[in-house]
């Protein structure tokens, strides 16, 4: 009987030895998945500030390009109403000598009539 009840405890302590082996893998496994979760969360916000940053940087160019092409088409729109104003004042005289001479043939169409 001594040798059962023995056998018994021998059974008893090695299960009490694989439960605690166990519950500590089980504790080294957490400590690991929390540091690689960290790892993780860390590597998301570097990752995440960069590309802020490059979103920005981004924007801030865009909005350069869009001033210079703004500032192109003033120049442009400035120079074709030069260009229009020149070609009207040129051509003026001419153009109130037509509408004269119409007026003239229109009234003495109608006088005819």
């Amino acid at each position: 009987m001594k040798d059962l009840n023995e056998l018994m405890q021998a059974i008893l302590d090695m299960d009490t030895a694989q439960r605690k082996a166990t519950a500590e893998a089980k504790e080294e496994r957490a400590a690991k998945l929390a540091e690689l979760e960290s790892q993780k969360k860390e590597i998301a916000d570097e990752f995440a500030a960069k590309a802020q940053q490059a979103g920005q940087e981004s924007a801030q160019r865009a909005q350069a390009d869009n001033a210079a092409a703004l500032a192109e088409l003033k120049n442009r729109q400035q120079a074709a109403a030069q260009t229009l104003d020149a070609h009207v004042a040129a051509h003026r005289q001419q153009w109130v000598e037509e509408l004269c001479r119409r007026a003239l043939d229109q009234a003495d169409a109608s006088e005819v009539n």
